[in-house]
């Protein structure tokens, strides 16, 4: 494999119009793959569970913590901020050089912003309609017991909110940032992980919550993209973010 093709690039390439290979007529096989990596993280739904609540507490305390960033009120905030503060800005200064330069920052926090919070507020109504129990309910009510529609948040197990907003975050980095993806990719995981290890989703939750966030982070580039917004297509049909 070469210097320039990372691993992730076949799965989630920031250039492609859609990631897994969805834009490229191979649907079908998506779906299979998608199904039969459920299929293996079933087995380990109940084993994963048992394992996190019998871990010492110490351990819990850091994963709760790591658990927090998956709050995502430190990224929505400032980028809210920043896209509002900008905009307001071009409104009322006159056109000139630096007030390009601030409308692009300021539409990028704005993508920022709808790539991380669009996505998350997508997953959370999904996990909501499903209404899955969650692990807290495993030993009494099984693996497979839905509430749909009509629930607490003990019955809003798939997909995971916190792993949907944090790799739709990740992969709003990695379209704008590509240096950072590692980064950002690696906290995403870490998020995930921490979603088992305190006991608040299985990994079919997680999983499901990946794929929700990323699917979901190419859609909000894809719109920006029609728009002509912060991103644009080469003349080798790739996608990439514009830079001032």
């Amino acid at each position: 494999m070469g210097h320039n093709t990372p691993i992730i690039t076949p799965m989630i390439s920031s250039k492609k119009y859609l990631p897994f290979g969805l834009s490229s007529g191979f649907v079908p096989r998506f779906i299979a793959i998608v199904l039969l990596v459920f299929s293996g993280l079933i087995f380990l739904d109940a084993p994963a569970t048992r394992a996190a609540a019998v871990l010492p507490d110490w351990v819990k305390t850091i994963f709760t913590y790591i658990t927090y960033i998956g709050d995502a009120e430190w990224i929505l905030i400032p980028s809210l901020a920043i896209a509002l503060a900008g905009g307001l800005v071009v409104r009322f200064r006159a056109q000139n050089t630096a007030n390009e330069k601030i409308k692009h920052w300021s539409t990028l926090a704005a993508f920022i912003f709808l790539s991380t919070a669009g996505p998350g507020l997508f997953a959370n109504l999904l996990k909501r309609l499903i209404g899955r129990a969650r692990p807290i309910h495993f030993e009494e009510l099984g693996l497979f017991h839905f509430q749909p529609v009509f629930n607490d948040w003990t019955f809003q197990s798939i997909p995971s909110g916190h792993t949907s907003t944090m790799f739709a975050f990740a992969t709003g980095i990695m379209f704008v940032f590509p240096k950072l993806r590692w980064w950002a990719f690696g906290l995403a995981a870490l998020v995930g992980l921490s979603r088992i290890v305190i006991g608040m989703h299985y990994p079919t939750d997680v999983f499901a919550g990946l794929l929700t966030g990323v699917i979901a982070a190419y859609v909000v580039r894809n719109i920006f993209l029609s728009r002509d917004w912060i991103f644009e297509k080469t003349d080798k049909g790739e996608i990439v973010a514009k830079h001032l």
